[in-house]
């Protein structure tokens, strides 16, 4: 019950730092922030580091924002997502994949009324956050094969790299059913 607090808390203040109007609330929520970061122990080195791996898509956002708006609204958006993308690394670091199904199997309970099973959507978010790490490493493998092969990873080369990606994903995918009904899960 305490993770579903926590998981329902995170989703309601990275909410409202969305909501809030482009003012100086956002030092009270910056405060909250690194409050969080000491609490929890999150070392601030991991936080740069996945800082920095989001920070093209950040800048990506304000670019757009720049574009079809102004730049003083682009750059508080640009603050948004950054304590946004804050939070969510510290939640990520503390919790894990076990717990955060746990966690949506708790909030997904109501669902039986509609004969959905939670155990079922625990399994299946189980296995998609535990398939991240997974096809990431698989998608970097996949580069630094075509850049040895002598072949650049770029978009006309996109439908070779894409077609061995899913190969590769569909083989895994069946490799889980495969566990999964040997270990005696089935409908």
């Amino acid at each position: 019950m305490k993770k579903a607090i926590e998981f329902i808390l995170f989703i309601a203040y990275s909410t409202c730092i969305f909501f809030l109007p482009n003012n100086y609330y956002i030092l009270i929520f910056l405060g909250i922030n690194i409050l969080l970061m000491i609490i929890s122990k999150t070392k601030i080195k991991i936080v740069l580091n996945r800082m920095i791996k989001i920070f093209p898509f950040i800048l990506f956002t304000f670019i757009i924002n720049c574009w079809l708006d102004n730049v003083q609204n682009a750059i508080w958006i640009g603050i948004k997502l950054c304590m946004v993308s804050n939070v969510t690394i510290i939640y990520w670091a503390t919790t894990s994949i076990t717990k955060m199904a746990d966690t949506i199997k708790l909030l997904c309970t109501p669902l039986k009324i509609f004969k959905a099973n939670p155990n079922e959507i625990k399994l299946m978010v189980s296995i998609s956050l535990s398939m991240l790490p997974i096809l990431k490493k698989e998608l970097l493998e996949m580069r630094e094969s075509a850049t040895a092969k002598n072949m650049k990873f770029n978009i006309k080369n996109t439908k070779n790299i894409l077609y061995k990606f899913c190969i590769s994903v569909i083989r895994r995918v069946s490799y889980i059913e495969e566990s999964l009904i040997a270990k005696g899960y089935e409908e």
